[in-house]
């Protein structure tokens, strides 16, 4: 039985590049509803708990839009939000009815009955929808995207919250001031938590490519032996090298600190992809428990209670050792990690608290007593939450209670870990691989995925011949949208895997991208669609 176990809790926080230069838009709104809900609001529960170390991955791509919010850029959402409901015409009106509808769960709507009413009605009869009704849908999805501290620190977005119905235009004033005020503090409050020592600030990758594929992207095949490869193969090292460096520079200019931890995009690895992130000065990585035991050719064999059979591999730190670069590598126990993510929001907040602390002694109990064991939990920090009651609060509010109060449990940043803790076993290769089964099937392989990776290739493969005739406005201009396309999230949605109602808005999003890259360089679009 181990004495104590260290517990690595790192959130990722990302969005993909909507902002769109050409419209001076952002084309979809989630940056802004995330703010609202999830990035200030985990900084601040937090900061409730100064004993709870966790570490935040925060985006350049996010960060960067973010900014922009700052400096009064908008969406089209909240265009369509800002306008008289008396003044819709009726392409505003079936625009309002499809994208106010997107309200992912029943968690996140069930205290807004009668946003469910008028979403409901709208798909049956529009014919007696009212000036009111329209005005009424139009704050009310506002309001789903605020988060319960921010509600309670606000007591006039409380009233209107409390209200249900029956606003009035002069109400969206609030709306807009509150939603002004949580873009202004959520980098002075991480900057804050930083400061104290509470938390460690990582990156990833510019604009969250796959660095493996750009790298290669028929290593794909490596992790996934006999998948449809696409029919050009991507070969463009400089593309990740850039992505990698510029995102270090971005951060610490940000941050004002060193940037020591790199979570990939993905937590999409191979050993190529871990000495970029050596040669650019990170000190430290993580990914999956799958590239781990591909790696060490070992199966992910768990009992009923989800405990792990070799558990001593997983949790600890290993130096990835391989010409010379030296880097220590975190891998996430995706069991936890995907409880918090998909589970616990089935469960009461008590029994969900509970569980998670059982299992994590669970876990302890059967490591040496020597040992010196580190748990990696790593999610998304802004996606589960609102398919749990209250968006997350009674849970994360009761284990980061129970975490402060346990006496072997103890909660650690990356960087405090390495600083005290020496042993650890080598790694001279890692197996090609993501965070998703272990494999890159999520953004390539498909049809639609692979005839995205052949279009980008077409337009890379132009860019580059274009390239030493371009003056270095065009050229930095034309590389920097093609960065945004190779971002992760438009192959993503692209075939069968990920189904959503704006994947076509996706895909003409991307292609816009590689279109625009061609008109900026003076050269027609080579590829299809």
């Amino acid at each position: 039985m181990a004495e104590k176990i260290f517990l690595n809790i790192i959130w990722h926080m990302h969005q993909p590049y909507y902002y769109d230069s050409s419209r001076d838009i952002f084309t979809f709104p989630w940056v802004r509803t995330h703010a609202t809900k999830d990035y200030l609001y985990m900084a601040k529960l937090a900061e409730q708990f100064p004993q709870v170390h966790m570490t935040f991955n925060l985006t350049y791509s996010l960060l960067k839009q973010l900014d922009l919010y700052r400096q009064g850029k908008t969406d089209l959402v909240w265009n369509h939000f800002m306008k008289n409901a008396k003044e819709l015409n009726q392409e505003e009106k079936e625009y309002i009815l499809t994208q106010f509808s997107l309200a992912p769960s029943k968690a996140q709507t069930r205290h807004f009955p009668f946003y469910e009413n008028l979403r409901e009605k709208a798909k049956h009869d529009l014919s007696d929808f009212s000036i009111q009704d329209w005005l009424d849908f139009q704050i009310l999805y506002q309001l789903l995207w605020f988060d319960p501290i921010t509600i309670q620190d606000n007591p006039n977005l409380s009233e209107l919250i409390q209200r249900g119905k029956g606003y009035t235009e002069e109400d969206k004033i609030i709306i807009q001031r509150v939603t002004q005020q949580i873009i202004e503090e959520i980098i002075p409050m991480y900057k804050k938590l930083l400061e104290k020592g509470q938390i460690e600030i990582t990156t990833s990758p510019l604009y969250h490519p796959i660095i493996p594929l750009l790298i290669d992207n028929w290593i794909a095949n490596e992790s996934s032996p006999g998948i449809q490869l696409p029919r050009y193969r991507f070969q463009y090292s400089k593309d990740a090298e850039v992505q990698i460096q510029k995102a270090k520079e971005v951060a610490e200019g940000i941050w004002k600190t060193k940037i020591r931890g790199i979570w990939p995009s993905e937590g999409s690895v191979c050993s190529t992809t871990v000495n970029c992130f050596v040669n650019h000065g990170f000190s430290w990585t993580a990914t999956s428990e799958e590239v781990l035991f591909h790696t060490l050719g070992l199966p992910i064999v768990r009992d009923q209670n989800g405990l792990l059979n070799y558990g001593e591999k997983l949790y600890q730190p290993w130096l990835f050792s391989h010409e010379k670069n030296n880097i220590v590598i975190f891998f996430r126990d995706r069991h936890l990690s995907d409880l918090i993510g998909f589970a616990y929001q089935h469960f009461s907040s008590t029994e969900a608290v509970n569980d998670l602390i059982s299992n994590l002694e669970r876990i302890m109990n059967r490591l040496p007593k020597d040992s010196d064991p580190i748990i990696s939990i790593i999610l998304d920090g802004e996606n589960a939450w609102e398919y749990y009651n209250n968006n997350g609060f009674d849970f994360l509010n009761g284990l980061y209670e129970a975490l402060s109060q346990h006496s072997r449990i103890i909660p650690i940043t990356p960087s405090e870990y390495l600083s005290q803790s020496i042993h650890r076993p080598i790694l001279n290769r890692l197996s090609p691989g993501s965070w998703i089964y272990g494999s890159f099937n999520t953004w390539i392989g498909h049809e639609e995925k692979n005839w995205a990776w052949d279009q980008l290739f077409l337009v890379r493969k132009l860019l580059e011949k274009k390239e030493k005739e371009l003056n270095e406005e065009r050229k930095k201009e034309a590389f920097n949208i093609l960065y945004q396309a190779e971002g992760s999230d438009w192959f993503w949605w692209l075939g069968s895997d990920n189904p959503s109602l704006q994947k076509e808005d996706f895909r003409k999003q991307f292609l816009l991208l590689l279109k625009t890259i061609c008109d900026v360089i003076g050269e027609k679009y080579p590829g299809e669609g």
